[in-house]
């Protein structure tokens, strides 16, 4: 057994009751956002296995009850903290979905947000020579309620989802999608070689 492995074997029946005590987790990342401000609390975010929840609510993002997020989570734009961060009840974050609060992102309640999904509040080209033609754009996203959108699909700056609306896979969204619709990408087709 690697020594890593050995020692963390070692101090497991002794760390472990420390996850329980409620204050510890919040004064490490109360020392954390010290040492590294914001990034450091949205590298922790992407790190950690558990413990999303209390994170947002603690850096500021309004979090309903029952919020399912299981595996990392990417935060990019946050500033001074998740305030711009809006979820409702009963909604489950996928993993390694990325949100960009560079401007608000409201969740509401029973929404399904898959894995690798992205939500972009806005564009910038950054400082080269396309800067003068695609000046900076942004824009808040609204996920309804009971919205579902699928694996990687992909939420541009200034979009509303409907309530109930379903975002395929992998689909691209640069414009509202009305309430009860469906949206979704190209599929894949057989363009050359022969079928089974």
């Amino acid at each position: 057994m690697p020594p890593l492995a050995s020692f963390r074997a070692t101090i497991a029946p002794f760390a472990r009751p420390l996850r329980r005590i409620e204050w510890w987790p919040r004064t490490r990342r109360r020392w954390r956002y010290l040492r590294d401000g914001m990034a450091g609390i949205a590298a922790e975010l992407h790190t950690t296995s558990s413990g999303h929840v209390s994170i947002l609510r603690q850096f500021g993002a309004t979090v309903g009850a029952d919020v399912d997020i299981p595996g990392p989570l990417l935060i990019v734009n946050a500033g001074d903290g998740f305030s711009n961060l809006t979820i409702g009840s009963n909604v489950h974050l996928g993993a390694g979905t990325l949100i960009d609060l560079a401007e608000a992102v409201a969740i509401e309640d029973y929404a399904t947000i898959s894995m690798r999904s992205n939500i972009i509040t806005h564009l910038d080209v950054g400082p080269g020579p396309l800067k003068e033609r695609r000046p900076r754009a942004t824009g808040p996203v609204r996920i309804g309620r009971g919205a579902y959108l699928g694996a990687g699909a992909t939420i541009l700056h200034g979009v509303t989802v409907g309530a109930e609306a379903t975002v395929g896979a992998h689909a691209l969204v640069d414009r509202d999608v009305p309430a009860g619709a469906t949206v979704a990408s190209p599929r894949a087709r057989l363009v050359a070689g022969q079928g089974p």
